[in-house]
């Protein structure tokens, strides 16, 4: 037959010191048995919290991060497989392929490694004759800020078509 322990009986309210019982135990709340309590550098916990689900972002980051051995030639190296995929995009970029060299360029944009091509411009820039031309127009225009109400009246009015000022193109 097994042995059964024996507990220490908790004190109860109506027991007194006189009785033989001591007091010095108490059990309740925030206070459990002493035979049940965790020992000294003893976990609560011992297999600890479960670990989840990954997201892609670390199963990525771990599988791009593992090492594999690659030969070159006579000699092998150890790379990290990004090292690896990047190594074959230069190496495809480099043997003229349009795709590869075309990722190339986009991810070395997107790291600033080299700057956006410059945007292709057709303006040259101004002439002396150029200058002329714009101030004469504000020579023309300068106290001419009116209403555009006014301006739409003059507009219809017949004595607006013979106005010098609307005469000659140059």
């Amino acid at each position: 037959m097994a042995k059964q322990h024996r507990f220490p009986k908790a004190s109860s309210p109506d027991s007194s010191p006189a009785s033989g019982r001591s007091s010095t135990f108490s059990v309740g709340y925030g206070k459990p048995p002493t035979h049940t309590r965790f020992k000294p550098g003893q976990s609560g916990n011992p297999k600890g919290r479960r670990k989840g689900q990954r997201n892609i972002h670390t199963v990525l980051d771990e599988t791009l991060s593992q090492r594999i051995i690659i030969r070159e030639g006579d000699r092998t190296r150890s790379l990290t497989k990004l090292d690896a995929v990047i190594l074959t995009m230069v190496n495809a970029a480099l043997k003229g392929d349009a795709k590869a060299q075309a990722s190339l360029i986009t991810m070395m944009r997107s790291l600033g490694l080299i700057g956006e091509p410059p945007q292709a411009t057709n303006q040259e820039p101004f002439t002396s004759d150029d200058a002329a031309l714009i101030e004469e127009y504000f020579r023309r225009h300068q106290g001419k800020s009116q209403p555009p109400d006014s301006e739409a009246k003059e507009d219809s009015s017949p004595s607006s078509a013979a106005s010098p000022e609307r005469g000659t193109a140059s």
